[in-house]
């Protein structure tokens, strides 16, 4: 009885298959990402205030494995604001656990190189947890290779113009 339950939930889930998603879909993302961290140079200086606020377009080169784009937006430390931009790379490490086939999160390696207004001179990334395709919640840092210092910020960031789910069949 209970073989033939299963049987039964696996022919009519099968239909649905086609409308699940997929991790890292063909086509663009648009994450708006808002952070706050530190800037420090490990030395006797004092460590500053880090807020930022990028918005990060981006593209499935591999789908489901390598996201390629840029980030651009500001940077507000040491009393003042300052523009930055650059490229970013995203490579799916794990993804989460299923339902239907479609996964709730993954796990992402992100990285970037980054150049700003005030000759900072940005390279790093982090970890970054992509839930479902509505929000990200990241830890990431930076080596300014220029001013020698780092940057260590948390992210939390939504994803605009998500795609619309398509509604599962009539049966």
């Amino acid at each position: 009885m209970k073989s033939k339950f299963i049987l039964l939930f696996l022919l009519c889930c099968y239909p649905l298959r086609n409308f699940a998603q997929s991790e890292f879909p063909k086509g663009w993302i648009f994450p708006l990402e808002l952070s706050q961290g530190a800037v420090t140079a490990f030395d006797q200086s004092p460590d500053l205030y880090l807020a930022t606020l990028a918005f990060s377009p981006q593209i499935a080169v591999i789908p489901g494995r390598l996201r390629l784009g840029v980030t651009g937006g500001g940077a507000f430390t040491n009393k003042r604001i300052y523009g930055i931009g650059g490229g970013r790379l995203s490579l799916m490490l794990s993804d989460g656990p299923k339902v239907i086939e479609s996964t709730v999160f993954n796990i992402q390696l992100v990285a970037e190189h980054l150049w700003g207004t005030k000759d900072q001179r940005l390279v790093g990334g982090g970890l970054a947890v992509e839930i479902g395709t509505l929000a990200t919640i990241s830890i990431k840092s930076h080596r300014d290779y220029m001013l020698n210092n780092w940057w260590f910020q948390g992210t939390l960031g939504i994803n605009l113009f998500r795609k619309k789910i398509a509604p599962p069949p009539d049966l």
